[in-house]
C-alpha cells in the first residue's frame, strides 16, 4: 500500500500483519484518516465492524507523506513504488492523487514523470500487479501513471453500477482498467474502489500462487465474450470470470 500513514491502533487493524517500508516513525499525524482506512479495508481482521477484504494477507505500507490525503509527486511515488516492490510486494495499491506536474503539465516529458513510469516498469520486471485509483476530477484524460499500459487504473461505481460524476475516464482508463464498487469503511470516490481490485488480485493470486504477475493482470482485466474495450469508462470487475480464466490457463 503506497498512501498516508497508517493507524495501527485502529480497532479493526489490532494483530493484523502491517509492516512500513523506508520509514522509521510510522505514526500518523492528528486527524489523519486516510491511509488507515485504505488498509483498513483490506486488512481488518473478519470480526472488526467492517471486515477487511483479505485479512490473512501480509500488508507493506509505504506512507509517502503524513498528512491526510497526500497528493505525492511524480519523484516521491517513483521512490515509494521503488523501494516498496523491492521489499516484496506482489500487488501494489494506490489510492493517491499525482501532485502538480511542472506547468500544469499532465505528459510524459518532465524528469520526475519518467522517473514514476520506469519504476512501473520496474515493478512489472520484478512481477508485481500495480493497481491504481482513476482519479476524482470529472474529467477525460487521467494522469501519466494511470495511463501506464502495465496499471490497473480503477473508476468507482455508484449504487446503481454506473461511475461516479465525478469519476475520471479516458481511453487508457478504459482500455486497461476496471470499475468496481466503493466498499464500506468510510472512504469514497476511487480510492475505495481500488482497494476491491487490490483485493480481488490478491484473493486470486493466492489461490494460484504459481501464477505469473502478468497472468494473474490478464485474467482480472479480461472482459467476457464477446466484450471489447472500445469505451472510455472500464468494464466491471467481475472476480469469478477472473478465476474461471486463470484454472483455464493454469490447467
Amino acid at each position: 500500500m503506497i498512501d498516508g500513514t497508517v493507524d495501527l491502533a485502529h480497532p479493526g487493524l489490532a494483530l493484523q500483519p502491517v509492516r512500513f517500508v523506508g520509514t522509521t516513525d510510522p505514526s500518523p499525524a492528528p486527524g489523519v484518516w486516510h491511509g488507515t482506512l485504505v488498509v483498513a479495508a483490506l486488512a481488518a481482521r473478519p470480526t472488526a465492524a467492517v471486515p477487511g477484504l483479505c485479512p490473512g494477507c501480509t500488508f507493506l505500507v509505504r506512507p509517502v507523506a503524513g498528512v491526510d490525503t497526500p497528493p505525492a509527486s511524480p519523484a516521491e511515488l517513483a521512490a515509494a513504488l521503488d523501494e516498496i516492490t523491492a521489499a516484496g510486494a506482489r500487488v501494489v495499491n494506490i489510492s493517491l492523487a499525482l501532485g502538480p506536474l511542472t506547468g500544469g503539465r499532465t505528459d510524459a516529458s518532465g524528469p520526475g514523470i519518467r522517473r514514476l513510469l520506469a519504476a512501473v516498469d520496474e515493478a512489472a520486471r520484478r512481477g508485481a500487479v500495480v493497481v491504481a485509483a482513476a482519479g476524482n476530477d470529472g474529467r477525460l484524460g487521467g494522469s501519466p501513471l494511470v495511463r501506464h499500459p502495465w496499471v490497473i487504473p480503477v473508476v468507482a461505481l455508484g449504487a446503481r453500477g454506473r461511475p461516479l460524476p465525478t469519476s475520471t475516464l479516458g481511453r487508457a482508463i478504459g482500455r486497461s482498467g476496471l470499475s468496481a464498487p466503493v466498499l464500506p469503511g468510510g472512504l469514497t470516490g476511487s480510492s475505495a474502489a481500488a482497494p476491491a481490485v487490490t483485493g480481488a488480485v490478491a484473493l486470486l493470486w493466492s489461490l494460484f500462487p504459481a501464477a505469473s504477475a502478468g497472468a494473474v493482470r490478464y485474467a482480472i482485466t479480461r472482459v467476457r465474450p464477446p466484450g471489447a474495450r472500445t469505451s472510455v469508462v472500464p468494464p466491471p470487475l467481475d472476480p469469478g470470470y477472473a478465476y474461471g480464466v486463470l484454472r483455464a490457463a493454469l490447467a
